[in-house]
């Protein structure tokens, strides 16, 4: 087992990591880029066919396999017309909510290399008093690239992935905003775990994956769930933390590690991670899921047989925006319950559970 390299600067791997393009579909430059920093600490780190990067830790002969997974592609834009004047046409790729588009900054990521550009829109001025009354749709925008129509047409191919821009802000206290929080802020809970675990011995063989395309339908998450077989799942998403305006009951508060139960989630599974929360003094808060989870939780669940699944939440303001905030410290707190989770499991895992259908 490696032995681990240099401790996470958690702050640095953020403002790194979110800046790494990985839009649907093309994830490739931030799982070769997640795998560099997975590989000191695990005993294998690769890349598939789907462009997940799947890093390992070996256990014990007879240990669970256990599958730990947050999903590295972000939202964004894909290119559809050029303007007579060289203007960007788009639609999305994933969640994008066009009201947030207005006077944002992109990279329109072409083969020669990226290209800055803004989102601009017809100003107020130039609107009708109707119009006016309206959120901007999609169609209403544009992307702007500052170059002549010749340069962009002879630059930018219809297809092209635009990426959306906002670079890590540290605000008062322990919190921090960005793009693509969701879902790479949860990457850094598994490596700060894997970190944690490296050059200890454990009887759970470790699968840490970095998935594809959850934003688009947990495509990645699925493959790689039927490749790796495993006895356990375990997703790591974000939920929505409390802001003003919201209701108390579709929220969370930033400083707790959530937890959801419901028909997605394996109760025994969940109890078990809960008790061990309780154990190194973790706070925690549940979500009570009565449908879906909206995460990769869903497709791991289902996988082959069937894998008893469990879904860690870390609370995000103002999710899918470019300033995505969350909480360093409750980041930190659910990477401490994971690695104490996965510390903790024994060739025996499933004992009490068999023991609870026969009783």
């Amino acid at each position: 087992m490696k032995k681990g390299g240099i401790p996470l600067d958690l702050e640095q791997f953020l403002r790194e990591v979110v800046e790494q393009p990985g839009l649907p579909g093309n994830e490739l430059p931030v799982a070769l880029w997640l795998r560099e920093r997975f590989a000191p600490h695990c005993d294998t780190a690769t890349v598939d066919a789907m462009q997940n990067m799947i890093a390992r830790q070996s256990g014990a002969a007879n240990g669970p396999k256990v599958y730990v997974t947050a999903h590295i592609d972000e939202i964004g834009l894909c290119v559809i017309g050029i303007e007579k004047d060289g203007c960007l046409r788009f639609t999305q790729m994933g969640g994008v909510d066009p009201r947030v588009l207005p006077g944002g900054e992109v990279r329109v990521l072409t083969e020669s290399g990226p290209l800055v550009g803004i989102v601009g829109a017809k100003p107020p001025h130039l609107l009708t008093e109707e119009d006016r009354k309206k959120n901007y749709k999609r169609e209403d925008l544009f992307i702007d690239l500052g170059l002549p129509a010749q340069d962009v047409k002879a630059r930018v191919n219809i297809g092209d992935r635009v990426q959306l821009v906002g670079p890590l802000t540290k605000l008062a206290g322990d919190c921090v905003a960005a793009k693509t929080m969701d879902d790479r802020a949860c990457v850094a809970i598994m490596l700060l775990a894997a970190e944690r675990l490296a050059g200890i011995p454990h009887a759970a063989d470790i699968y840490y994956v970095c998935a594809a395309q959850e934003e688009v339908g947990s495509r990645g998450a699925l493959t790689s769930c039927y490749a790796i077989d495993p006895d356990i799942g375990i997703a790591i998403d974000v939920t929505h933390g409390a802001m003003p305006d919201c209701k108390p009951d579709e929220t969370f508060p930033l400083d707790k590690v959530v937890f959801s139960k419901g028909p997605n989630l394996h109760p025994k599974l969940v109890d078990a991670m809960l008790k061990v929360a309780a154990e190194h003094r973790v706070e925690t808060k549940l979500d009570i899921c009565p449908s879906f989870t909206g995460t990769d939780a869903e497709v791991v669940q289902i996988s082959r047989a069937g894998v008893p699944t469990a879904l860690i939440s870390l609370p995000l303001k103002y999710m899918h925006t470019t300033v995505e905030t969350c909480s360093t410290t409750t980041l930190k707190e659910a990477a401490r319950l994971l690695a104490a989770y996965l510390a903790s499991l024994q060739a025996d895992w499933e004992a009490d559970w068999r023991n609870a259908l026969c009783n």
